[in-house]
C-alpha cells in the first residue's frame, strides 16, 4: 500500500534534523571512541526523513526485482514464439533456426533410458533413427525430453548434461530441411553445419534421410559439438 505521505517535501526543520543526525554518525563513525549516545541513533532512525528515505529504498528494490520478472518472462515468451511460429505453430515447413528455438526450451517429459546397442543408444528414436547414449563415450548423461509440432513436422529432443552444460539433441520427422547459411565441418565424409550467434552455438547435418540438430551455449566448441554429432562414427 502506498503512503500518502511518501512525496511530501520534507520542511526545514526536518531536512535540518536529518542533517545534523547524518553528520553526527559520521563523525562517530571516523572516531569509534566518541560514541554517540544510543538515544541520538534512535531517534534519528525514528525521523519522518529516515523513515521516507527507508520506504523510497524498499520500493526502488522492488520495482528492479519486478523489471527483472517481467524480463525473464519476456525472454522465455520470445523463445516459444520464435520456436513455434505463433498460434499453432505456424504452418509449412520448418526452418533450422526454429528447431533449434525448441531444444532451448525446457524439457516436458522423462529422460529417455539406454538399451545398449553399439553404438549405445537411447529408448528414443524418430522414425527409426535413434537418440545416442553418450555416457560411456562422452560422460554425458540424458536428463529429459519433449515432443513438439512445428509446421508440418514432428520434432523430438533428447537433454543432455555435457561438461555441466544443457545440450539440445533434436531429431525432425519427414525429408531433411534446408540448412541455413553457417560454415561447414566435414567428418568421415559426413558434412555439417555450424551456426553461432545470440551466445548459442548449434550443429546441423542429415542422417538417416532426417534432419539433426544439436543446439548448445557458445562455450562448446565447434570441434566439440561435431564430435557428439558424429556419436555413431565407431
Amino acid at each position: 500500500m502506498t503512503d500518502p505521505h511518501d512525496d511530501i517535501p520534507l520542511s526545514d526543520e526536518e531536512r535540518a534534523l536529518a542533517e545534523r543526525g547524518s553528520a553526527l554518525i559520521a563523525a562517530a563513525m571516523a572516531h569509534p571512541e566518541a560514541r554517540a549516545p544510543q538515544a541520538l541513533h534512535a531517534s534519528v532512525q525514528r525521523s519522518p526523513a529516515a523513515q521516507r528515505a527507508s520506504r523510497r529504498r524498499r520500493r526502488r528494490q522492488a520495482q528492479r526485482l519486478v523489471a527483472s520478472g517481467i524480463a525473464a518472462v519476456c525472454a522465455v515468451v520470445l523463445a516459444i514464439v520464435v520456436a513455434l511460429g505463433g498460434p499453432g505453430g505456424g504452418a509449412g515447413t520448418p526452418s533450422v533456426t526454429r528447431v533449434a528455438a525448441v531444444a532451448r526450451l525446457p524439457a516436458t517429459q522423462a529422460a529417455p533410458v539406454a538399451v545398449g546397442g553399439k553404438p549405445r543408444r537411447l529408448d528414443a528414436a524418430v522414425q527409426g533413427l535413434a537418440f545416442p547414449d553418450w555416457r560411456s563415450r562422452f560422460d554425458s548423461k540424458a536428463t529429459g525430453r519433449r515432443s513438439d509440432r512445428i509446421g508440418d513436422r514432428a520434432v523430438t529432443t533428447v537433454f543432455y548434461r555435457y561438461d555441466r552444460r544443457r545440450v539440445g539433441y533434436a531429431i525432425v520427422s519427414g525429408s531433411p530441411l534446408r540448412p541455413p547459411a553457417g560454415r561447414d565441418v566435414v567428418r568421415n565424409g559426413r558434412r555439417y553445419r555450424v551456426l553461432t550467434g545470440a551466445g548459442r552455438r548449434t550443429v546441423t547435418w542429415t542422417q538417416a534421410g532426417h534432419t539433426c540438430v544439436i543446439d548448445a551455449p557458445a562455450a562448446v566448441t565447434t570441434a566439440e559439438l561435431v564430435k557428439l554429432a558424429a556419436w555413431d562414427d565407431v
